[in-house]
Protein backbone atom coordinates (compact mmCIF):
# COMPACT_ATOMS: atom_id res chain seq x y z
CA UNK A 1 0.00 0.00 0.00
CA UNK A 2 1.37 3.96 -0.49
CA UNK A 3 2.29 5.44 2.00
CA UNK A 4 2.16 9.26 2.37
CA UNK A 5 3.22 11.58 5.35
CA UNK A 6 1.74 14.77 5.51
CA UNK A 7 3.03 17.49 7.98
CA UNK A 8 0.42 20.13 8.85
CA UNK A 9 -2.52 17.71 8.16
CA UNK A 10 -5.03 19.64 10.74
CA UNK A 11 -5.10 22.52 8.61
CA UNK A 12 -7.63 22.86 6.31
CA UNK A 13 -5.36 21.81 2.70
CA UNK A 14 -4.10 18.96 5.32
CA UNK A 15 -7.49 17.43 6.55
CA UNK A 16 -8.66 17.98 3.04
CA UNK A 17 -6.25 15.76 1.18
CA UNK A 18 -5.89 13.26 4.03
CA UNK A 19 -9.28 12.58 3.82
CA UNK A 20 -9.14 12.31 -0.17
CA UNK A 21 -6.52 10.29 -0.14
CA UNK A 22 -7.59 7.53 2.59
CA UNK A 23 -10.62 7.13 0.98
CA UNK A 24 -8.50 6.28 -2.22
CA UNK A 25 -7.07 3.65 -0.75
CA UNK A 26 -3.47 5.28 0.37
CA UNK A 27 -1.89 4.78 3.81
CA UNK A 28 -2.11 8.59 5.38
CA UNK A 29 0.64 9.75 8.30
CA UNK A 30 -0.23 12.53 9.81
CA UNK A 31 2.45 14.75 12.02
CA UNK A 32 2.07 18.21 13.68
CA UNK A 33 2.35 19.29 17.40
CA UNK A 34 -1.53 18.80 17.53
CA UNK A 35 -2.56 16.17 15.08
CA UNK A 36 -5.31 13.87 16.53
CA UNK A 37 -6.01 10.20 15.67
CA UNK A 38 -8.91 10.00 12.76
CA UNK A 39 -10.42 7.64 10.98
CA UNK A 40 -8.96 8.68 7.77
CA UNK A 41 -5.26 8.29 9.32
CA UNK A 42 -3.41 5.56 9.44
CA UNK A 43 -1.06 6.66 11.98
CA UNK A 44 -0.45 10.19 13.55
CA UNK A 45 2.27 11.48 15.95
CA UNK A 46 2.15 14.31 18.07
CA UNK A 47 5.97 15.67 16.87
CA UNK A 48 7.57 19.42 17.39
CA UNK A 49 9.41 19.60 13.82
CA UNK A 50 12.30 22.03 15.23
CA UNK A 51 13.04 19.85 18.04
CA UNK A 52 16.30 17.26 17.22
CA UNK A 53 14.75 14.35 19.09
CA UNK A 54 11.09 14.59 17.16
CA UNK A 55 12.43 15.01 14.25
CA UNK A 56 14.16 11.93 15.00
CA UNK A 57 11.79 10.20 14.85
CA UNK A 58 9.75 11.76 11.90
CA UNK A 59 12.60 10.06 10.35
CA UNK A 60 11.70 6.62 11.70
CA UNK A 61 7.97 7.26 10.01
CA UNK A 62 9.15 8.35 6.71
CA UNK A 63 11.15 5.16 6.26
CA UNK A 64 8.57 3.20 4.40
CA UNK A 65 6.90 5.93 2.82
CA UNK A 66 6.52 6.48 -1.23
CA UNK A 67 5.97 10.49 -0.62
CA UNK A 68 6.18 13.37 2.01
CA UNK A 69 3.32 16.14 1.39
CA UNK A 70 4.89 19.20 3.57
CA UNK A 71 2.01 21.79 5.03
CA UNK A 72 3.41 22.31 8.53
CA UNK A 73 3.95 26.22 8.77
CA UNK A 74 3.26 28.57 11.71
CA UNK A 75 0.67 30.72 10.60
CA UNK A 76 0.16 32.52 13.97
CA UNK A 77 3.82 33.92 13.43
CA UNK A 78 3.54 34.43 9.67
CA UNK A 79 1.32 35.01 6.87
CA UNK A 80 0.43 36.95 3.94
CA UNK A 81 -0.16 39.81 6.13
CA UNK A 82 1.59 39.88 9.23
CA UNK A 83 4.39 41.99 7.16
CA UNK A 84 7.13 39.94 9.04
CA UNK A 85 8.91 36.60 8.85
CA UNK A 86 9.53 33.78 11.18
CA UNK A 87 13.16 31.72 10.74
CA UNK A 88 11.36 29.00 12.64
CA UNK A 89 9.05 28.21 9.15
CA UNK A 90 11.83 27.79 7.39
CA UNK A 91 13.79 25.95 9.63
CA UNK A 92 10.96 23.48 9.86
CA UNK A 93 11.38 23.44 6.41
CA UNK A 94 14.84 22.44 6.17
CA UNK A 95 14.80 19.83 8.58
CA UNK A 96 11.95 17.74 6.84
CA UNK A 97 13.44 18.16 3.95
CA UNK A 98 16.48 16.91 5.54
CA UNK A 99 14.98 13.82 6.98
CA UNK A 100 12.91 12.99 3.99
CA UNK A 101 16.70 13.21 2.07
CA UNK A 102 18.20 10.62 4.74
CA UNK A 103 15.17 8.38 4.39
CA UNK A 104 15.18 8.03 0.53
CA UNK A 105 11.67 9.22 0.03
CA UNK A 106 11.39 9.53 -3.73
CA UNK A 107 8.56 11.89 -4.04
CA UNK A 108 8.57 15.34 -2.21
CA UNK A 109 5.24 17.79 -2.44
CA UNK A 110 5.88 21.27 -1.18
CA UNK A 111 2.76 23.42 0.11
CA UNK A 112 4.07 27.16 -0.96
CA UNK A 113 1.47 29.77 -2.39
CA UNK A 114 -0.27 31.94 -4.47
CA UNK A 115 1.92 34.73 -2.45
CA UNK A 116 4.80 34.07 -4.21
CA UNK A 117 3.76 35.10 -7.51
CA UNK A 118 0.97 37.79 -7.01
CA UNK A 119 3.17 40.89 -5.84
CA UNK A 120 1.49 43.30 -8.18
CA UNK A 121 -2.30 41.89 -7.80
CA UNK A 122 -3.64 43.71 -4.59
CA UNK A 123 -6.89 42.75 -4.08
CA UNK A 124 -5.57 40.07 -2.55
CA UNK A 125 -3.60 41.45 0.36
CA UNK A 126 -5.19 42.37 3.07
CA UNK A 127 -6.60 45.78 2.23
CA UNK A 128 -8.11 44.04 -1.01
CA UNK A 129 -7.65 46.97 -2.69
CA UNK A 130 -9.16 46.60 -7.00
CA UNK A 131 -8.05 49.62 -7.53
CA UNK A 132 -4.70 49.53 -6.98
CA UNK A 133 -4.41 46.22 -9.24
CA UNK A 134 -3.09 46.65 -12.68
CA UNK A 135 -4.94 45.47 -15.52
CA UNK A 136 -6.19 43.51 -17.35
CA UNK A 137 -6.34 41.47 -13.77
CA UNK A 138 -8.08 44.31 -12.31
CA UNK A 139 -10.93 43.56 -14.74
CA UNK A 140 -10.67 39.95 -14.38
CA UNK A 141 -10.77 39.60 -10.94
CA UNK A 142 -13.79 42.12 -10.35
CA UNK A 143 -17.17 39.95 -10.02
CA UNK A 144 -18.91 42.69 -11.78
CA UNK A 145 -17.30 42.77 -14.93
CA UNK A 146 -17.54 40.43 -17.39
CA UNK A 147 -13.83 40.41 -18.75
CA UNK A 148 -12.17 36.57 -18.01
CA UNK A 149 -8.45 37.08 -18.64
CA UNK A 150 -8.32 33.34 -19.13
CA UNK A 151 -10.32 33.82 -22.20
CA UNK A 152 -10.03 36.80 -22.86
CA UNK A 153 -5.92 37.79 -22.92
CA UNK A 154 -4.78 33.83 -21.72
CA UNK A 155 -1.25 34.91 -22.46
CA UNK A 156 -1.27 37.08 -19.86
CA UNK A 157 -2.15 34.67 -17.09
CA UNK A 158 0.68 34.79 -14.39
CA UNK A 159 3.01 31.69 -14.75
CA UNK A 160 3.56 30.18 -11.73
CA UNK A 161 7.65 29.88 -12.32
CA UNK A 162 7.84 33.92 -11.95
CA UNK A 163 8.70 35.15 -8.57
CA UNK A 164 7.03 37.78 -7.55
CA UNK A 165 6.24 37.69 -3.49
CA UNK A 166 3.68 40.24 -2.25
CA UNK A 167 4.63 40.02 1.59
CA UNK A 168 7.76 38.67 3.69
CA UNK A 169 5.16 35.46 3.56
CA UNK A 170 5.47 35.10 -0.05
CA UNK A 171 9.18 35.61 0.16
CA UNK A 172 9.63 32.46 2.49
CA UNK A 173 7.20 30.73 0.17
CA UNK A 174 9.64 31.35 -3.01
CA UNK A 175 12.75 29.96 -0.84
CA UNK A 176 11.18 26.90 -0.11
CA UNK A 177 10.11 26.54 -3.65
CA UNK A 178 13.99 27.22 -4.29
CA UNK A 179 15.34 24.82 -2.03
CA UNK A 180 13.31 21.99 -3.30
CA UNK A 181 14.67 22.34 -6.63
CA UNK A 182 18.12 22.69 -5.59
CA UNK A 183 17.84 19.15 -4.07
CA UNK A 184 15.81 17.87 -6.98
CA UNK A 185 18.69 18.86 -9.16
CA UNK A 186 21.10 17.58 -6.82
CA UNK A 187 19.65 14.15 -6.98
CA UNK A 188 18.03 13.87 -3.66
CA UNK A 189 14.75 13.41 -4.74
CA UNK A 190 13.10 11.34 -7.98
CA UNK A 191 10.49 14.11 -7.69
CA UNK A 192 9.68 17.63 -6.46
CA UNK A 193 6.61 19.37 -6.78
CA UNK A 194 6.18 22.97 -5.41
CA UNK A 195 2.48 23.93 -5.16
CA UNK A 196 1.51 27.41 -5.18
CA UNK A 197 -1.90 26.75 -3.29
CA UNK A 198 -4.91 28.93 -3.68
CA UNK A 199 -7.93 29.38 -1.99
CA UNK A 200 -8.97 26.26 0.20
CA UNK A 201 -11.51 26.69 2.89
CA UNK A 202 -13.09 23.88 5.06
CA UNK A 203 -16.43 23.97 3.70
CA UNK A 204 -15.03 23.79 0.18
CA UNK A 205 -17.32 27.01 -0.92
CA UNK A 206 -15.99 28.40 -4.45
CA UNK A 207 -17.77 32.26 -2.70
CA UNK A 208 -16.23 33.71 0.66
CA UNK A 209 -18.59 36.22 2.80
CA UNK A 210 -16.25 39.42 3.41
CA UNK A 211 -13.63 38.10 0.35
CA UNK A 212 -15.17 39.56 -3.12
CA UNK A 213 -12.36 38.07 -5.01
CA UNK A 214 -11.95 34.56 -3.44
CA UNK A 215 -13.91 33.29 -6.51
CA UNK A 216 -10.99 33.79 -8.57
CA UNK A 217 -8.25 31.52 -6.39
CA UNK A 218 -10.81 29.13 -5.18
CA UNK A 219 -9.20 25.33 -5.06
CA UNK A 220 -11.50 22.83 -4.66
CA UNK A 221 -10.88 19.91 -1.86
CA UNK A 222 -11.86 17.33 -5.66
CA UNK A 223 -9.09 19.15 -7.52
CA UNK A 224 -7.10 19.32 -4.97
CA UNK A 225 -6.60 15.31 -3.68
CA UNK A 226 -6.77 14.51 -7.28
CA UNK A 227 -3.52 16.58 -8.01
CA UNK A 228 -1.76 15.22 -4.97
CA UNK A 229 -3.37 11.42 -6.16
CA UNK A 230 -2.09 12.11 -9.47
CA UNK A 231 1.63 13.28 -8.38
CA UNK A 232 2.07 10.44 -6.31
CA UNK A 233 0.89 8.07 -9.28
CA UNK A 234 2.93 9.98 -12.11
CA UNK A 235 5.28 8.25 -14.20
CA UNK A 236 8.48 9.08 -13.26
CA UNK A 237 10.16 7.90 -16.69
CA UNK A 238 8.06 10.72 -18.30
CA UNK A 239 7.34 13.30 -14.88
CA UNK A 240 10.75 13.08 -13.03
CA UNK A 241 12.49 16.04 -11.67
CA UNK A 242 11.32 19.48 -10.69
CA UNK A 243 8.16 20.68 -11.19
CA UNK A 244 5.49 24.07 -9.83
CA UNK A 245 2.97 25.37 -10.65
CA UNK A 246 -0.46 26.74 -9.23
CA UNK A 247 -3.16 25.01 -6.98
CA UNK A 248 -6.03 26.88 -8.81
CA UNK A 249 -9.08 25.60 -9.74
CA UNK A 250 -10.58 26.59 -13.30
CA UNK A 251 -13.06 29.36 -11.73
CA UNK A 252 -14.35 32.02 -14.06
CA UNK A 253 -12.38 35.08 -14.04
CA UNK A 254 -9.02 32.83 -12.66
CA UNK A 255 -5.73 34.92 -13.59
CA UNK A 256 -3.11 31.98 -12.80
CA UNK A 257 -1.86 29.56 -15.47
CA UNK A 258 -2.90 26.21 -13.84
CA UNK A 259 -1.49 23.42 -16.81
CA UNK A 260 0.69 21.01 -15.33
CA UNK A 261 2.04 17.28 -16.32
CA UNK A 262 -0.14 15.97 -13.83
CA UNK A 263 -3.65 16.90 -14.74
CA UNK A 264 -3.51 19.26 -17.50
CA UNK A 265 -6.02 22.11 -16.54
CA UNK A 266 -7.10 21.28 -12.97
Amino acid sequence: MTRVLITGPTGTVGEASAKYLADKGYEVVGVSRSVRPQEYFAETANLDLLDTEDVEKLEELMMDCDAVFHLAWNLSEENFDTGTKWKGNIEIFENVLQAAKDTEVRIFINGSSIHAGTGDIKAYTVEASLEDTPEPYRSSIDPENSFDLRKDRPEKLLSPLEDNPDSPYGESKVETEHRLREEVDNGFFDLGVSIRIGGVNEEDKSELEGEPYYSSLYWSHRDLGRTIEQIIESDLQKKNGYHQFYGVSDNEGRIFSIENQFIGEN
